[in-house]
């Protein structure tokens, strides 16, 4: 039996890192003599109130079946980042955008309806040197989402014949991730999480830094470890300018896992599930993240930041490709 694979989009999508996770990161100088040893890469946040920036946020996703391209999307907005207030402590920060729902894929009365609850700003909190901390209008994105995802149900199973039970069972687990602050942090704000990765930490200009990182399970089970390389491809000490290289490959056997909760959880029926999970047992996955930063680590604003996921999979014996690219552009 033949299944058509569809993967929800806080999969591909949310499985980011977690923020905070780089203090635990070790820069080794060992094998360098002192004398010899390039200055390190600090990035600590000199931002002032009243300071804006505006940054385009672009989008695109590729989808390949065989070698047949089935899905070629891209959406881009303008983001706002605003310093609201500084101390000796801590920022306060608003970031304003509006995302395209377009990108969704839905029927145009559907995104109007949706549209009423997309959310366009959102308040945050930095320690002193940049790291991000905590979200204060949680609760206001919380109902928002809410909202949006109650309409999504009434309105889509109404349009394809779906019934809302079969409906709530797909949406349920990306309905769970907003209910509290830490769901929102990890899952919503991608952006923001690749803005606020490097701060807080010195970046040796030779080493190749390795190591393994846990990424938040979307269902809220086990997370998904992934192994982790992060280097300084060059800089410029003149103009406190440097380009970060990171690349990540999550583990195929945690991924099979995540499928496995996923298919269960959506299965109309055992003998459905049987059947995908035996389709899964001779499945093959390779997740992959090459993310590049290109930073002013002086005042602390990216020039540009390019991430992107590949997927390589084969799966009911097909082969699939996968793409996602999100860029976050400086506007000069």
């Amino acid at each position: 039996m033949k299944f058509i694979l569809i993967i929800p989009f806080f999969f591909w999508s949310g499985v980011s890192f977690i923020i905070g996770q780089t203090d635990s990161l070790i820069v080794n100088l060992g094998a360098y003599d002192s004398d010899s040893i390039p200055p390190g890469i600090p990035f600590v946040a000199y931002w002032e109130v009243g300071d804006v920036y505006d940054f385009k946020i672009t989008k695109i996703k590729k989808r390949w079946n065989e070698d047949e391209l089935i899905r070629n999307d891209s959406s881009s907005y303008i983001a706002r980042f605003t310093v609201l207030d500084s101390t000796e402590t801590n920022y306060r920060i608003k970031w304003t955008y509006k995302t395209p729902l377009t990108e969704l894929q839905l029927p145009v009365q559907i995104i109007k309806k949706v549209n009423e609850f997309n959310i366009t700003e959102i308040i945050y909190k930095t320690n002193e040197v940049g790291e991000f901390i905590t979200i204060e209008n949680w609760e206001e994105v919380s109902k928002a989402m809410k909202s949006m995802f109650s309409v999504l149900i009434e309105e889509i199973s109404a349009e394809e014949d779906v019934s809302r039970s079969d409906m709530l069972k797909v949406i349920r687990p990306m309905m769970n991730l907003y209910e509290s602050k830490e769901g929102i942090e990890s899952h919503l704000l991608k952006e923001l999480q690749y803005f606020h990765f490097p701060f807080g930490v010195e970046f040796s200009a030779v080493d190749t830094i390795f190591y393994e990182e846990d990424m938040p399970n979307a269902l809220g089970g086990d997370p998904i470890r992934s192994d982790v390389l992060l280097f300084v491809d060059s800089v410029d000490y003149e103009n406190s300018f440097c380009i970060l290289e990171q690349g990540r490959t999550l583990n195929s056997e945690d991924t099979k896992r995540f499928l496995k909760d996923f298919f269960i959880r959506v299965a109309k029926s055992d003998e459905q599930n049987e059947d995908m999970q035996t389709a899964l047992k001779e499945s093959k996955f390779d997740i992959q993240d090459i993310n590049t930063y290109q930073y002013y680590y002086y005042p602390g604003i990216p020039l540009k930041i390019s991430c992107l996921r590949k997927t390589i999979m084969k799966f009911s014996g097909e082969n699939k490709i996968n793409i996602e690219l999100t860029k976050i552009e400086l506007q000069i």
